[in-house]
């Protein structure tokens, strides 16, 4: 488990392990969002926190020159997998965001799928942000998603739900995750527990903590940062952002 904090936040390894990522993770609809902002930046792309190649790889496919950033290796193994079975030369490298340092610069650089609510302290969010703008080019875009934190979500999770989610894995082997959710409101942290049965074993508790970001805290990260809102969505079909939105989806630049 990687660990962020004193309090301990962090995600369990099984939560973050290729195979069960991509048998929970089938979803594709932030795809044709992603795909049109890489051709409409005209340039090289990054990806942080790219996974197994979930949006990489489809990405690479369709003619992005795209970079992918992971720190866990298995996450980073399947993605290079699925490069090499579809004849792509996409690099993968293994390394943490918040200390990356490659050198080429990017007209895109973006961090999907609430990644970002894995990060946990201010100091830790603000090398995150580093990052980005050490290789952004200049005129480059930033964009990133993360959920819009419901409060009333939150206290009915306070309520184990049983068989939450189902899946099988590549072995075939049946999976069935039980969730349960309590607040942390010192650190802003939604603390997941997932409990999860493969076959007829007993339930595993994982840990899967996500940083909340509440919208006027986020624009202010994004300010005193040096970054510039050109456009939020609340959704990934471009929806004006609202209280009732279940995402945030950001489009930034550097300010010069």
């Amino acid at each position: 488990m990687k660990i962020n904090s004193r309090k301990n936040f962090g995600v369990s390894d099984t939560i973050h392990n290729a195979t069960y990522y991509d048998a929970l993770n089938t979803f594709t609809h932030d795809i044709p969002f992603y795909l049109n902002e890489a051709k409409k930046a005209r340039g090289p792309v990054l990806e942080l926190c790219c996974g197994t190649g979930r949006i990489s790889i489809p990405l690479a496919e369709a003619g992005v020159n795209i970079t992918g950033v992971d720190i866990t290796k298995s996450m980073l193994t399947a993605a290079k997998s699925k490069a090499a079975k579809a004849n792509l030369a996409t690099p993968f490298h293994l390394a943490d965001i918040k200390s990356v340092r490659l050198r080429k610069k990017y007209q895109l650089v973006f961090i999907p799928f609430n990644s970002l609510q894995c990060i946990y302290t201010l100091s830790d969010i603000e090398k995150v942000f580093a990052t980005v703008k050490f290789h952004l080019a200049p005129g480059g875009k930033f964009i990133f998603d993360v959920f819009n934190p419901s409060i009333d979500y939150m206290v009915k999770m306070k309520k184990r739900q049983n068989g939450k989610y189902r899946l099988t894995l590549a072995d075939r082997r049946k999976v069935s995750i039980d969730e349960i959710c309590s607040y942390d409101s010192e650190g802003q942290v939604n603390r997941v527990t997932w409990f999860h049965r493969t076959g007829k074993s007993n339930a595993i508790p994982e840990q899967l903590d996500m940083r909340c970001f509440y919208p006027l805290e986020m624009a202010a990260l994004l300010k005193y940062n040096g970054f510039r809102v050109l456009k939020k969505y609340g959704s990934f079909s471009k929806s004006p952002f609202t209280s009732d939105s279940m995402k945030q989806i950001f489009i930034c630049e550097a300010g010069r």
